[in-house]
């Protein structure tokens, strides 16, 4: 009996040690190593995909800003390529999927008419953007920096579409306006093998886009939307010790490629969660930069606003405020330089320098903000049209100890101007019981994956199962796709590299994970769903992984 299992186990040694010697991923699945591209020695990139997240890291040198900004994005879109195509398909089907009322598009995959109608915004949308960096009294700082920005959208598009960078002029005084570009880069397209600027630009705006698609005349009465608002990320902010956690989780569409993207250019340096690849910044927000400032950001769930075109958009504020803030305040500025009733926020920040923490909520005429170095938050307002701001504010959802992100303002007067409601309600009482008990990483890791198997509407959720506590039942392929968690002590390491890209390195930076909530033991899996005939471009059938303490891939 003995020598007839050794001679069976030598027969599957036999056949089994050339396969895993030959890398067989089937039976021992391996990430496969960093994929890198170089322009030079001062400009270089790495890509790899660590449990089904993909994770990007470039580093980008040079004594003219814009042209090291225009490089990094040239580098991205080169490590990135075909999967910027999937993330603006998989954004068109997320608009028409997410969307029980099938508004905007109206099918899955938007007509050349809806194309073009979206284009038009984008386009309108661009010229006004141009137009505030031009302007006399756009202070001069904010204006380069957005130019820098513009610069690297720009590099991300040329890097899908050229060979080799673009002989531009990096002064500052030219831009790339839309008599730069053919009328064919300023159209959008779907399911093309090719890609335009403006495809880039739908990419980056589509939060923005959908919101003023969302409260067109046809879609509103006085500015109160006849859709039901979308639903979005949940996070929490933790003092614990002399340590503070700042954590997310996006609820975006199971058809999202989120990831992780780590960029230097120059003295600026960011480390984010992009909620796909074509990204100038997250989108999602949750990461932090080398000034020492993190962020998160949960969506306020909004019936009423006033959606404005030509206005600074929110992506663009936002990703200014991400990568080049040094302190709250900055933060606070950049954030409210206008206000386009689009994309309405809340954000939690921590300065890990000096341990203040902020928040800054907003509905489409206010601005309200809170700091706090450990006590009480002090909260100030911003009016954008000179009617008072109140300052009232839920202290349930901010003490001294925490604050929790549910969608719902804790601003009375934001949560008043929006008409704001709170759909999934569970989440407010799974946070008020669980943050106490948030002590580390990994308490933090666990609730900010709680899941109720009886309630999947729950601070890690999902909208696919048809059931759960929520007075606006839908069922969409929609939930928790992943979950983050940083700390201070991170954002302290990530300062001190000498930011030089190095594959080997070993230095890492906050906890991800790539996945849905599993109800019964089973994540969303597409071909056993409703929507089992989607099309799939660049995500996986099973939306599952495990928390990653994610490479940096800098010394």
């Amino acid at each position: 009996m003995r020598n007839r299992i050794l001679r069976r186990f030598g027969w599957i040694v036999t056949l089994i040690l050339p396969l895993y010697l030959a890398g067989c991923g089937w039976l021992c699945p391996v990430d496969p190593p960093p994929t890198i591209y170089s322009l030079d020695n001062n400009a270089s990139g790495a890509i790899e995909t660590k449990n089904n997240i993909v994770n990007m890291t470039v580093v980008s040198k040079d004594a003219n800003d814009l042209k090291a900004e225009y490089r990094a994005g040239f580098i991205q879109g080169k490590l990135q390529g075909d999967i910027v195509v999937s993330a603006r398909d998989n954004a068109w089907d997320l608009a028409y999927l997410l969307d029980p009322s099938h508004s905007f598009p109206k099918q899955l995959g938007p007509t050349q008419e809806e194309l073009d109608t979206a284009a038009d915004i984008l386009n309108a949308n661009y010229a006004a953007f141009l137009q505030y960096l031009n302007a006399p009294d756009t202070e001069a700082v904010t204006a380069y920096r957005l130019k820098r920005l513009l610069f690297r959208m720009l590099g991300i598009y040329h890097g899908l579409t050229l060979n080799q960078p673009a002989g531009l002029d990096f002064s500052g005084d030219w831009l790339p306006n839309t008599g730069y570009f053919t009328a064919a880069e300023l159209a959008l397209g779907y399911e093309t093998t090719g890609i335009t600027f403006m495809d880039i630009y739908f990419i980056n705006a589509y939060c923005d886009l959908m919101d003023i698609v969302a409260y067109a005349t046809e879609l509103a009465v006085n500015g109160v939307t006849l859709l039901d608002p979308p639903d979005k990320c949940s996070a929490f902010l933790k003092r614990v010790g002399d340590e503070i956690i700042l954590t997310h989780n996006t609820w975006q569409g199971f058809l999202s490629q989120t990831m992780t993207q780590t960029m230097v250019v120059n003295d600026d340096w960011v480390t984010l969660n992009a909620v796909c690849p074509g990204m100038i910044g997250s989108g999602t927000d949750f990461g932090y930069n080398n000034k020492g400032i993190m962020f998160n950001e949960t969506t306020h769930r909004v019936s009423k606003t006033e959606a404005r075109t030509e206005h600074l958009w929110t992506f663009w504020r936002a990703t200014l405020a991400e990568q080049f803030s040094a302190s709250i305040p900055e933060f606070f500025e950049a954030i409210s330089l206008d206000n386009s009733g689009t994309y309405l926020n809340g954000y939690m920040l921590v300065d890990a320098n000096t341990r203040e923490t902020g928040l800054v909520e907003m509905s489409y005429r206010c601005f309200v903000f809170y700091r706090s170095t450990g006590g009480d938050y002090a909260v100030t307002s911003k009016s954008m049209d000179g009617e008072a701001c109140s300052t009232d504010y839920d202290n349930e959802m901010v003490t001294a100890d925490y604050l929790m992100g549910i969608n719902y303002p804790a601003s009375l007067q934001v949560r008043s101007d929006l008409q704001s409601t709170d759909n999934r309600p569970a989440r407010r009482e799974q946070f008020r019981t669980l943050l106490p008990g948030v002590i580390d990483v990994e308490t933090a890791k666990a609730v900010i994956t709680y899941t109720d198997p009886a309630n999947p509407l729950s601070i890690f959720g999902r909208w696919d199962l048809g059931y759960g506590e929520t007075p606006y039942p839908k069922q969409i392929p929609d939930g928790s796709i992943d979950a983050k968690v940083g700390t201070t002590g991170m954002v302290r390491a990530f300062m001190r590299l000498s930011g030089i890209l190095d594959t080997s390195a070993s230095n890492t930076g906050f906890w991800m994970l790539y996945g849905s909530p599993k109800v019964n033991d089973t994540p969303f899996i597409w071909s056993e769903s409703l929507w089992s005939d989607q099309k799939l471009r660049d995500v996986p059938d099973r939306v599952d992984g495990r928390f990653t303490l994610m490479p940096l891939y800098l010394r």
